[in-house]
């Protein structure tokens, strides 16, 4: 991936060779999206900019590798320092992969995989049996199907039209292999008997 500073063509007065020094303009300190950067990305510009005045052009090499060995840095504060530089725009990719892809290729713990998708996790609604949340969360992964409270909203009011409870909608949902609950579906079926067909 190459990256290049924004607008780097604009500020330079000499374009025709590549200075041993940069400026740094005061009103950087004024600058409130520079400011607002974290620690990491603030310490690492200034460094950037210098890898940049190598080039005519501004761009340089910014593959891990590269510049892990250039700066003398760890992965990690690599990583935590380029990101907000380029979302923020003061460094444009000026080829290689996108910015919002660009991270350090370390792959995580299991438990910090199960943290994430803790996190992620739509609550079970407390009138519902935690077995049948977890089947009808299963069938949902398994359909590429997010659980928002929208959806669940939906489910609930399709169930209240047609006199079930939010725990029978859902597993009804999961027997029947569908991704949502409408009234009309189970209209003029007692519960009971519905259910009875399906075993």
């Amino acid at each position: 991936m190459l990256l290049q500073p924004k607008n780097w063509a604009v500020f330079q007065h000499y374009k025709d060779r590549c200075p041993p020094w940069i400026k740094l303009h005061r009103d950087l300190l004024n600058d409130r999206e520079f400011i607002c950067l974290p620690i990491a990305s603030k310490a690492l510009a200034p460094m950037l900019w210098l890898l940049a005045s190598e080039t005519k052009d501004g761009t340089f090499n910014a593959s891990v590798e590269e510049l892990v060995f250039r700066l003398r840095i760890t992965e990690k504060d690599y990583a935590d320092g380029v990101k907000p530089l380029i979302d923020k725009g003061f460094f444009v990719i000026a080829s290689g992969v996108l910015a919002d892809c660009y991270q350090v290729a370390i792959p995580e713990t299991e438990r910090e995989t199960e943290k994430r998708q803790k996190k992620l996790a739509f609550p079970k609604p407390e009138s519902v049996n935690q077995e049948t949340w977890d089947a009808f969360v299963q069938q949902r992964k398994t359909k590429k199907a997010q659980i928002t409270q929208l959806v669940l909203d939906s489910i609930t009011k399709q169930a209240s039209l047609a006199s079930w409870s939010l725990e029978d909608a859902l597993k009804e949902i999961v027997v029947r292999n569908w991704t949502s609950f409408n009234a009309e579906w189970v209209k003029g079926k007692p519960k009971n008997d519905f259910m009875k067909g399906l075993i």
